[in-house]
């Protein structure tokens, strides 16, 4: 798999990220020279990697790149210039549109920073080591790990409930969570498969009672095959969120502030409805 998930992104991070954007609402406007040249020009410059269906692909009928964050990019930059007092500024009214940079996923980073796009948004999890070169959105979507059972099955539904069940695991299965939550699932009757899909295949045949996989094979697998649920909060959390340079503050908060009006309107939910 491309991207491993990395076992020491912790949701402390997006903590972080929502405590800075608190803070930018009460500091001293400042100047965003990102923002200013998105209002001038009316184009958000997005960097993506588009080599990670459903996030980001090829269309290969159409040569375009497609996927849920560029589906997203669309419609955020729409929404973008909603909350701006237009009263205050002297910028004309502006409608902005996202224009989708194809960036290779280990200079992503470095595209932002060399100015190449504005924005990041390639499904990346959070990295509390690069809080010195960006500076992150609040969490667009979790790909953590999830607990899933057979969709008859009611006795499950806390983690407590796998006490003494055969559970579904993938191979390099890494137990996450505080230490109590790790003690639990080290002492769990596990079964391992070579993926996390097989895994799921595992549970949906009853060769074990529940599974533990991570959300986007589990959202993947349930869009093609009903009779699985899942079963809580996620057990881990892997936040993917969208860096921008530390001067691009204003952007930034503009892009928390969509954010989460599409967390409360659904829309983030309809693009998961959609792409999985």
């Amino acid at each position: 798999m491309r991207r491993r998930w990395l076992a020491g992104l912790l949701v402390a991070g997006l903590v972080v990220a929502a405590g800075l954007w608190l803070l930018l609402r009460v500091l001293p406007e400042a100047i965003d020279p990102t923002w200013e040249q998105i209002m001038e020009t009316g184009v958000l410059r997005v960097c993506t990697d588009p080599s990670w269906p459903p996030f980001e692909f090829v269309n290969q009928d159409t040569g375009q790149i497609e996927g849920f964050d560029v589906d997203l990019a669309r419609l955020l930059a729409g929404r973008l210039t909603a909350g701006v007092d237009w009263d205050a500024v002297e910028a004309a009214r502006t409608v902005v549109q996202a224009r989708i940079v194809s960036v290779g996923f280990d200079s992503l980073y470095d595209a932002l920073a060399a100015g190449r796009c504005d924005v990041v948004l390639s499904a990346l999890p959070y990295e509390p080591t690069r809080t010195q070169e960006v500076v992150s959105s609040v969490a667009y979507f979790n790909a953590g790990l999830a607990l899933l059972t057979r969709a008859d099955e009611s006795d499950i539904e806390v983690l407590d409930d796998l006490a003494e069940r055969v559970v579904g695991v993938e191979w390099g299965f890494v137990p996450e969570g505080n230490s109590r939550q790790r003690d639990f699932l080290r002492n769990l009757s596990l079964r391992r498969y070579e993926t996390a899909a097989d895994a799921l295949r595992a549970l949906h045949a009853g060769e074990v009672e529940a599974a533990i996989v991570d959300r986007i094979t589990a959202l993947a697998y349930m869009s093609d095959c009903e009779g699985l649920q899942f079963v809580g909060e996620p057990l881990h959390d892997v936040n993917y969120v969208m860096p921008v340079r530390p001067d691009s503050l204003q952007l930034l908060e503009e892009i928390n502030r969509v954010l989460l009006e599409m967390r409360e309107d659904s829309t983030l939910e309809g693009l998961q409805e959609k792409w999985f």
